[in-house]
């Protein structure tokens, strides 16, 4: 980056998440970086968001507050957003979101150090009580170093897994990446109405889109930002069977009706199932006219599968099992898999839900080390407060992740256990302090 300090801004479109964008913007405000942005965009809320953010504007000027003409749902609104970005970087974060310390100004470093254009990071997940559990959870998986991601070797992934939420080297800009705005560009040109945004869901069709836009793209293992996930997060809603929970469903499920998946996909409606909005990012992206990005085709048995496998595992409830099934049917008889789908329903089973690891502990996966921490044993209560004991955790990983660190580690430990064990002098005989009574 030939800019030392280059402008970063950072989108948070939200609505009705007062309560959590609070602390969302104490993340910002403490970054020690001075060109940066914060654009709050309010899709038309309710409760008190707007005193929130100018609350947090009297304190840092680098917040704003912005909001479209009128409530237009969440992609008209991320799309706004991003409309209002100067030349720069921009990350976009949700309402109970938030930024590590000095997360801004790491980002810089490492792009100005790879000299990308994109980059990408394993960014921490904090529950909130009563979504993963009743104390809360933060879940932190650690990688090492810096390195560059071949971007076609990536989509083939996707099309393959079609998993793009479990894949940490996804760099959508959302949350876990930041992104140039000469790439939005690009992206916005090729695109009929000249748009960035093209699916229903915008967080992982960036990754998918913006991917295909370079040759590679940078991974640090260290990461930057950190979710948030509180009850009020549109992914709970999918999955919880309140009535609550449904009645925002739905409503979503309306507004996205104008954006129907990939004609590949049978022009299906909207589906909260990860392969398929996978899939629809993957055929969406490879429409545009120049789009670089190469994967092989789709096997949509797999996404079939997949999306039945989803079904299986007991976190939808029956209506909304029944909706998923049916558009799954559609999507198989439009590739002539209507017998294929129904024997595979047929001879398929649902098992128990699958209970969440809680609590404190350590997994070890093929890449990368997960820490579970107790978020009521360590007094994490918001956001704010998990980036903060994120940050110390990666830090700690850090000071022993390479060998001599590990030795000076120990050797340090050693020396000081031994030095406690050496015997000192003995106590002065007791003819200098025995006193005669």
């Amino acid at each position: 980056m030939k800019n030392e300090s280059p402008l970063f801004t950072v989108i948070i479109p939200c609505k009705n998440r007062a309560s959590y964008l609070h602390h969302t913007l104490r993340t910002c405000m403490m970054q020690n970086y001075e060109n940066m942005e914060v654009l709050v965009s309010d899709d038309g809320s309710t409760d008190n968001l707007r005193e929130v953010v100018e609350d947090a504007t009297r304190l840092d000027s680098r917040i704003r507050y912005i909001k479209p003409s009128s409530g237009s749902g969440m992609y008209n609104n991320f799309e706004y957003a991003l409309q209002q970005v100067k030349p720069g970087f921009v990350i976009a974060l949700g309402g109970d979101d938030g930024l590590l310390p000095d997360g801004i100004k790491g980002m810089r470093d490492t792009l100005s150090d790879t000299g990308m254009e994109l980059l990408a990071w394993p960014a921490p997940q904090y529950f909130y009580p009563n979504t993963r559990g009743i104390n809360g959870q933060l879940c932190i998986y650690r990688e090492k170093g810096i390195r560059i991601i071949d971007s076609n070797r990536f989509l083939s992934r996707q099309a393959k897994n079609l998993q793009y939420t479990s894949d940490r080297e996804s760099p959508m800009f959302y949350v876990k990446g930041v992104a140039s705005t000469k790439l939005i560009e690009k992206v916005r040109r090729r695109s009929p109405n000249g748009q960035f945004y093209s699916c229903a869901v915008p967080d992982g069709y960036s990754g998918i889109v913006l991917a295909g836009e370079v040759s590679s793209y940078a991974f640090s293992g260290k990461p930057f930002s950190i979710y948030g996930v509180s009850p009020s997060s549109q992914g709970l809603t999918y999955l919880s069977n309140d009535d609550r929970a449904k009645k925002i469903s739905e409503q979503f499920f309306e507004s996205a009706s104008s954006r129907p998946m990939h004609r590949d996909l049978a022009s299906q409606q909207y589906s909260p199932l990860i392969a398929l909005m996978t899939a629809d990012y993957l055929l969406t992206a490879k429409d545009l006219p120049g789009w670089s990005g190469s994967f092989p085709p789709i096997n949509y048995r797999q996404v079939l599968l997949k999306g039945l496998e989803e079904l299986s595992f007991g976190l939808y409830g029956e209506d909304r099992i029944s909706r998923e099934l049916g558009i799954l049917f559609q999507i198989a008889v439009h590739h002539g898999l209507g017998e294929f789908f129904l024997e595979k329903v047929r001879t398929s089973h649902r098992h128990r839900q699958r209970v969440p690891f809680m609590g404190n502990g350590v997994g070890y996966g093929k890449k990368a080390y997960g820490f579970y921490v107790d978020a009521d044993i360590y007094s994490i209560h918001n956001v704010l407060d998990a980036a903060y004991v994120a940050q110390c955790i990666c830090q700690a990983y850090s000071d022993v992740s390479t060998w001599k660190s590990l030795k000076d580690t120990i050797f340090r430990s050693l020396a000081f256990r031994f030095q406690a064990m050496r015997k000192g002098n003995p106590f002065p005989h007791e003819s200098e302090w025995r006193k005669t009574y």
